[in-house]
């Protein structure tokens, strides 16, 4: 599961109420729809600073309304509850005003990275959309050491992962709703929202780029090399997949995660990065081998801007400082979006391609089929075709290269987008198997 928690500090504010959307069958404009899961509901995921995503869903009878991340790492339905009494967050799910909650009273303590949260195990009518389930398992927070729940847009953590719930015996939500197959895309813009395809769309399998899913728990795909394309258009193999790594591709984490050894690889090709990204069109694009298909991320994909205090350190500055009236201004600085994390899995050393990637690809989660779907996505959060740049024998078709290079070049945004990295949410809840992650 995610890590829901702060890299920095915790994030202030209040929370924002997502706008209900209509149920749009758009499997109907090209085939008739005749099972549940050719509907699509697509579901608005507000933005906070480019770094939490997040949407409403209802919870109870009468229904409460409450915000979760919705969790491509994790499994089960976590919710603060009225029952945490040391809980600052401004919307906590009651039980006692629910006709429909059925107490079990399980206790379990679930740890993310960026902290642990205990909680009880019930049972609720939840709803997203169109969607519902009268009787879903879900768990109460009764105390957390999350830091960043107490400050954070959501109050819920809602997860989608593909198989069962390694932590208790009951069916998930997306198995309870019947949804084989859901998609997520991030909108590029500041502060534009992402959403969710709950439903599948088989006919754009043909036109986007299959990964098989090899992890036994998380939507994670082999990750066999990674490189760079320089602004020259030359291409540097890092090596550093040996003989494969593993890459999640997680909704419930802000940023790109690598192992610190290989984060340092590649920090060396890309280079200096100007403070006011003068230089991002000399950068390079970072390329992926991901489940056999060639991927890329432009710099405007993976750099992030920040805005950060400076107080005034020249000698009239000094003197505001000494009779303490400090000159503070607020100074915006270019940063890639990757950040060290070791971990080993039974596939190689483990990536998390987060919101970045997400901005960038449609990706598409099919449950039974256990494959994920990728295409670029267009400004409209609509997958755009995936030219497959990759032959039989795994090298790059140069003339598909170009094609898709220059489909992504139009898709690009204009500059890349203001973060606040405090609000940044971590990975995801793991197992271990014999000293490795089990992913």
């Amino acid at each position: 599961m995610k890590l829901l928690v702060a890299l920095m500090m915790p994030a202030a504010g209040l929370r924002l109420v997502a706008t209900r959307e209509p149920v749009v069958n758009r499997a109907s404009l090209t085939q008739k729809a005749n099972k549940t899961e050719d509907v699509v509901y697509r579901h608005r995921q507000n933005n906070f600073q480019n770094m939490q995503y997040f949407a409403d869903f209802q919870i109870g009878t009468p229904g409460q309304t409450m915000s979760g991340i919705f969790d491509t790492g994790s499994f089960d339905l976590l919710v603060l509850s009225a029952k945490c009494q040391h809980c600052p967050a401004d919307a906590k799910y009651d039980s006692s005003k629910s006709s429909s909650f059925v107490a079990e009273g399980t206790p379990q303590r679930h740890c993310y990275g960026s902290g642990c949260a205990d909680a009880v195990i019930g049972f609720e009518k939840v709803s997203v959309g169109p969607l519902a389930a009268p009787k879903q398992a879900f768990w109460e927070i009764t105390n957390h050491e999350i830091p960043i729940m107490d400050f954070a847009r959501f109050q819920a953590i809602v997860g989608v992962g593909h198989s069962d719930s390694p932590s208790m015996e009951y069916p998930t939500m997306l198995q309870n709703f019947g949804i084989d197959e859901f998609a997520f895309c991030l909108e590029k813009g500041d502060g534009a929202p992402g959403w969710l395809y709950w439903g599948g769309e088989p006919h754009l399998h043909a036109s986007m780029a299959a990964m098989p899913v090899v992890a036994n728990h998380h939507w994670g795909a082999i990750l066999k090399t990674v490189g760079v394309r320089k602004a020259d258009g030359t291409t540097v193999d890092l090596d550093i997949c040996n003989p494969t790594c593993s890459a999640i591709i997680d909704s419930g984490t802000s940023l790109i995660a690598m192992p610190q050894s290989q984060l340092k690889k590649l920090e060396a090709q890309i280079g200096y990065v100007a403070e006011d990204c003068s230089n991002i069109d000399s950068l390079p694009t970072l390329t992926l081998n991901l489940g056999g298909n060639y991927f890329e991320l432009p710099p405007r994909a993976y750099i992030v801007r920040t805005q950060t205090a400076r107080v005034d350190t020249s000698s009239a500055g000094v003197v505001k400082i000494l009779t303490f009236q400090p000159k503070v201004e607020m100074v915006t600085e270019c940063m890639h979006s990757f950040f060290a994390m070791d971990q080993d899995t039974q596939h190689g050393m483990m990536w998390i391609l987060g919101d970045p990637w997400l901005r960038t690809y449609y990706t598409v989660y099919n449950r039974p089929t256990k494959t994920m779907y990728a295409a670029p996505a267009g400004a409209d959060c609509r997958p755009a075709p995936y030219v497959n740049f990759m032959d039989a024998s795994e090298h790059v078709n140069v003339t598909a290269f170009n094609l898709m290079r220059d489909e992504l070049n139009t898709l690009e945004p204009k500059e890349p987008v203001m973060v606040n990295i405090s609000a940044a949410r971590n990975p995801w809840k793991y197992r271990l198997v014999e000293g490795k992650m089990e992913i």
